[in-house]
């Protein structure tokens, strides 16, 4: 998606359409620049909070009194409506075909075109809509559907022998985006078509930030999400050169990109099967990265490992297993990977279910609240913490209460500088292979921290069992496991180490928050603005854990 706007003139006019025709586009910008004699740049779009990157039109003019102006844009405005308007009434005509049913809410778009309002798309209510009700129900056959044991099903696109390698390699993301490329490249005769052609041109996810955008996110896992998803990028690229060189004809690395930006923001996981029954689940609850493994390991059912793992990868919302059946049996359910038209419209808000049924032939979404004719129907794409949020969908949560912090290093700084534990570790040098041995120092290394300032319990475990005297661990029975209540001198002690090493994170981040909060009192806009509110979010979090833990 291209947006441009107009200098040295004396209105200005932001433009951009994510289905405005290739031919509209130019002449568009070609007769203001005429008129004007202005030149034409990009423009970086200011950040929407809590709503998925669907922008479309962007208009600013001056609330002057030049008529020619108003009649100006009011052409210009019409035109990229128009365009709109043609793409969403095909698009509507076929959902109908294909069954999709949605009586009480359609494709609109939001924001006031006057002034600097974003303009962007969501779904609306059409009439009153409760709590529980149903949303829209799409059959299967008008979702585009990918089963993960799927043999090639496009040997006139790409070879069996790069098929066989991304199976090998696990590179389920990649063989989605090729499906979709697929469905691109044969243009109108598509079955999927209308669905393609209305689906955003572009993303701005991490991936697309460049390296000193990058790092005023001041958050260090942040910026290896995004280098991971720009070095799987690359990679897909690489695995078409080697093993399927044609495909480079139809596929360049913009579109590729493109096809898993929308892999990654757009596409549902789970488990298929052919049986008649209706079941219902709740979009997941989103696990921290330094959790989601170890749920993995405790969880005492197929089904919560099967989230836990799958939290990390995709938006997992079905999943047919009666939890009876491993899934890795011959008779399990198989796993696919499904692209949902007007499921795939619906922006985020944090709330805390949004509840999804399936069946054999169907897909149908619920309402997670109530709402009145003319609003903006949400759902929420789980209890995502912004990281999720801004690595697959392109934007924050500014008030986010499922953020979590991760202190990645918390036990290499303590090492470093609190001499309570440099004191403690020289008393017992043996007590690092203790906290090891009960697989605590992974905790230790990479505290998370919720959003209300509470770390991991594991995390002050570890703490405990590092700080104590060696009176202090005899009288615990000399294990790791008799700290584990907590109380006393090594709770203390261990509270003073985490308040302080997240004091000196916060000292150590560039800006403090309240500089941050007077950046985005004055205005700050675009990738600056997601970025400001990222990073305050986490400087929130660890406050909030200095005053919990700093005890006096």
């Amino acid at each position: 998606m291209r947006k441009y706007q107009l200098r040295h003139c004396k209105f200005r006019f932001s433009l951009s359409c994510d289905c405005t025709h290739e031919v509209a586009r130019p002449r568009v910008m070609a007769n203001l620049a005429m008129m004007s004699g202005a030149g034409v740049r990009r423009w970086t779009p200011p950040a929407s909070p809590a709503r998925s990157s669907r922008v479309l039109v962007h208009l600013s003019i001056p609330r002057g009194r030049n008529p020619t102006i108003r009649r100006f844009s009011s052409v210009i405005v019409a035109e990229a409506a128009s365009a709109v308007d043609a793409r969403q009434l095909e698009y509507a005509a076929w959902r109908k075909e294909r069954g999709v049913q949605a009586k009480n809410v359609e494709v609109a778009y939001f924001g006031d075109v006057d002034d600097t309002v974003m303009r962007y798309r969501g779904m609306k209510a059409m009439g009153r809509v409760n709590e529980g009700d149903v949303l829209c129900e799409l059959p299967r056959e008008s979702c585009l559907v990918l089963a993960d044991d799927a043999e090639l099903p496009f040997p006139d696109f790409c070879t069996n022998e790069l098929w066989a390698k991304l199976v090998e390699k696990n590179k389920w993301a990649i063989r989605v985006a090729l499906n979709l490329l697929r469905e691109v490249d044969k243009g109108a005769s598509s079955g999927f078509h209308p669905y393609i052609s209305q689906l955003p041109k572009d993303f701005d996810l991490l991936s697309e930030w460049t390296d000193e955008e990058l790092k005023e996110l001041q958050y260090p896992p942040a910026v290896r999400a995004a280098e991971a998803q720009r070095k799987e990028n690359d990679e897909a690229m690489e695995l078409l050169r080697k093993h399927s060189p044609g495909t480079l004809e139809s596929v360049t690395p913009e579109k590729m990109a493109w096809a898993l930006n929308m892999v990654r923001s757009r596409v549902f996981s789970g488990r298929l099967s052919d049986n008649a029954v209706t079941k219902a689940n709740l979009l997941p609850r989103a696990l921290a990265a330094g959790t989601a493994f170890a749920a993995f390991l405790t969880s005492q059912t197929t089904e919560g490992r099967w989230l836990a793992v799958f939290a990390m990868l995709a938006l997992v919302v079905f999943d047919a297993n009666d939890g009876d059946t491993d899934p890795g049996s011959p008779n399990a359910p198989k796993l696919a990977y499904v692209l949902m038209p007007l499921i795939d419209a619906f922006n985020h808000r944090t709330m805390p279910k949004t509840e999804f049924e399936f069946s054999s032939d169907a897909f149908r979404l619920r309402s997670p609240a109530g709402y009145t004719a003319g609003e903006e129907v949400f759902i929420s794409y789980g209890l995502l913490g912004n990281d999720e949020l801004a690595v697959r969908y392109g934007f924050v949560d500014p008030t986010n209460d499922q953020d979590t912090c991760v202190y990645d290093g918390l036990l290499a700084w303590l090492r470093a500088n609190h001499e309570p534990l440099k004191k403690a570790a020289g008393a017992a040098p043996d007590r690092a292979k203790a906290v090891r041995d009960a697989r605590l120092e992974t905790y230790a290394s990479m505290a998370v921290i919720k959003a209300n300032g509470e770390a991991d319990s594991n995390v002050l475990w570890a703490l405990r069992c590092m700080l104590a005297t060696p009176e202090e661990w005899a009288a615990a029975g000399g294990n790791a496991e008799g700290m584990k209540l907590g109380g006393g001198a090594p709770e203390k002690a261990a509270c003073t180490a985490l308040a302080a090493a997240c004091r000196a994170r916060l000292e150590s981040m560039g800006t403090t928050l309240e500089e941050d909060r007077e950046k985005l009192e004055r205005g700050a806009s675009g990738r600056e603005r997601i970025a400001i509110q990222y990073r305050a979010r986490k400087k929130e979090i660890l406050r909030a854990c200095v005053d919990r833990y700093d005890v006096k």
